[in-house]
């Protein structure tokens, strides 16, 4: 079944209380695998994470997110995604929701599911900590496959903060295949798309014509 582009609110709303997705092993075992682990507390540590699209729930949370964001793994459990997209800038999501995803979307209809572990996406994005406070951050990730082609169950990987990296508003998005090398993961840039990003109420100096040149250099 091909499903047709869609936004990343409405692709959860698709998903909702669908086929719920079940995980064979336990989310820590897959996340050992996803990524090293952390020994030292730091906010630039990597926070893991594993989010199960049919139910808008996360799996699972690394207890580093306190040292970043300024919530327990304990709060995003409960609260699910709901609440943490609240929290995200409403400029930034309306870019991921309606051009980032659409575009994460397409490329995930042409790819087989037993590939989908060898690709990772990422994006940036600002969201409002425990103090009221954005930080930038970069979310690094794959996709869960689920048994439809092009329909992910959810999404696992980790998120940094970037802000002291990230100063300008746009939101850099890119997507890559992991290989291996001589012993050795690379990872290949299969696509690179700069989104500018326009708040309400701030004055424009550039065109609109001049903002698409500028996205394509």
């Amino acid at each position: 079944m091909q499903l047709k582009t869609t936004t990343y609110e409405q692709y959860l709303d698709l998903m909702t209380d669908a086929s719920a997705l079940k995980m064979h092993e336990e989310p820590n075992l897959v996340i050992e695998r996803f990524r090293t682990p952390q020994n030292i507390p730091s906010r630039y540590a990597p926070v893991a994470f594993m989010l199960d699209y049919t139910t808008r729930k996360y799996i699972y949370v690394d207890e580093a997110c306190f040292n970043l964001l300024g919530y327990t793994a304990s709060y995003f459990l409960e609260y699910g995604l709901e609440d943490y997209l609240k929290q995200w800038h409403p400029a930034d999501f309306e870019v991921i929701n309606n051009k980032v995803f659409p575009d994460n979307f397409d490329f995930l209809k042409k790819l087989p599911a037993e590939k989908y572990a060898d690709i990772v996406f990422s994006y940036n994005y600002r969201f409002r900590n425990a103090e009221g406070n954005y930080v930038t951050v970069l979310q690094r990730f794959s996709y869960i496959p689920s048994t439809v082609s092009g329909k992910p169950y959810g999404m696992i990987g980790v998120v940094f903060d970037i802000s002291y990296f990230k100063n300008d508003l746009s939101i850099v998005h890119t997507i890559e295949e992991t290989k291996e090398i001589n012993g050795s993961l690379v990872n290949k840039l299969l696509f690179k798309r700069i989104h500018p990003v326009h708040e309400p109420g701030t004055l424009q100096f550039l065109s609109k014509r001049e903002l698409e040149v500028l996205k394509y250099m």
